[in-house]
């Protein structure tokens, strides 16, 4: 799920009412949670903070998030694969010190909504998402000190206090989120903001294993994931990918986090416009062309589309000038820092997914420890 950034819930180029389950503010789920807010949307599923209402008087607050996924066959399989996916992980007999950094769900059910049932999905609750978390430190991006707890394309903060969720809950509860009709039924303005930091920040936790697939497979994945400005090249080219596809992504991901920027947007100049051979053409400035060991994997369909039999590029006019670099797109850091953090990145950007470093390989890179 992709949380959007501006309170507007059920944009109507998005928003299908006949998909979503029409959760309101003060319902009960499967006699047990009441919903409290929503947290956030995105084109599958909808997200809620919710009260346990079954636990005795003596006992603490238990407070979870529901994502109650759409009904559509496709939402409905890829939450059952995330339901499945943190099975396998919890099976684990592991005591990596990353299982802690993992969000899994801790349950699921089937609930009935008025055209269809719907898989709900209990979370653990957490704070935000942290593109949220560069508001309350004033900045544009996450500064770099945080950058060494990023492990994946989803993170969410835990709470630093018990007592910022309570909070939040008080408020809530005395002002509830206003909605607005969405074809006979309410669509609830979301929000995700606790609030500003009190002490420190909690764990970042990877979430969301919707697209999660296994690596230990006979026959190698070749088929679509990533959002677009992440997209690794042997994914563009459907050259087959693995685990490295990840580290790709990661590089991609920080000038996000750090600036609030994509690195590579892919988009024609003459349109304005997302387009395949315009993300490839910024990925040759940076790179160099392709290695022909990569173009020989691609498809043979979608790689002469983009390069000729020998290796050129159809479209060089579309690569960008000399001064899109990665120096000049990194202005939020500067000496010896920047110098680090440059070549960590260019750590990741290789067109050969084999040349790219594993996670642990990048764990112990200079400047991870890097102190200002």
């Amino acid at each position: 799920m992709v949380p959007l950034r501006s309170p507007v819930s059920g944009r109507p180029d998005r928003y299908d009412p006949k998909t979503y389950y029409p959760a309101r503010i003060g319902e009960t789920i499967c006699n047990r949670y009441r919903i409290i807010s929503k947290l956030c949307w995105g084109t599958n599923s909808t997200a809620w903070l919710a009260k346990d209402v079954t636990r005795w008087m003596w006992q603490s607050n238990r407070y979870v998030t529901l994502k109650i996924t759409n009904r559509g066959k496709e939402e409905q399989k890829s939450a059952h694969e995330e339901v499945e996916m943190s099975q396998q992980i919890s099976r684990l007999r592991s005591s990596h010190e990353g299982r802690r950094y993992v969000r899994l769900v801790k349950e699921s059910f089937e609930i009935q909504g008025r055209l269809g049932n719907h898989l709900c999905l209990v979370f653990e609750p957490l704070r935000e998402p942290l593109w949220l978390l560069g508001k309350h430190l004033g900045s544009n991006g996450v500064p770099s000190a945080l950058s060494q707890d990023l492990k994946s394309d989803n993170f969410l903060l835990g709470f630093e206090d018990s007592t910022v969720l309570e909070t939040y809950v008080r408020q809530q509860e005395s002002d509830p989120a206003p909605f607005k009709d969405g074809g006979g039924r309410p669509v609830f303005q979301f929000r995700p903001d606790f609030g500003y930091l009190r002490k420190g920040v909690g764990l970042v936790h990877i979430s969301d294993f919707s697209s999660a697939v296994s690596g230990r497979v006979s026959v190698p994945h070749n088929h679509d994931i990533q959002p677009q400005p992440f997209c690794a090249p042997e994914v563009l080219l459907k050259a087959t990918w693995t685990y490295s596809a990840d580290i790709w992504n990661l590089g991609t991901m920080l000038w996000e986090l750090l600036a609030d920027e994509v690195l590579f947007n892919g988009l024609d100049p003459t349109g304005n416009t997302y387009s395949r051979a315009a993300h490839i053409a910024q990925m040759i400035r940076l790179l160099g062309p392709p290695s022909k060991q990569l173009l020989a994997r691609a498809d043979e369909g979608v790689c002469s589309r983009y390069f000729s039999s020998q290796g050129d590029f159809k479209f060089p006019s579309l690569i960008p000038p000399e001064e899109f670099n990665l120096s000049n797109a990194t202005p939020f850091l500067h000496g010896e820092d920047k110098k680090l953090f440059l070549d960590f990145v260019r750590r990741m950007f290789r067109w050969e997914p084999e040349e790219r470093p594993t996670a642990k390989e990048l764990y112990d890179d200079s400047w991870l420890d890097f102190r200002p």
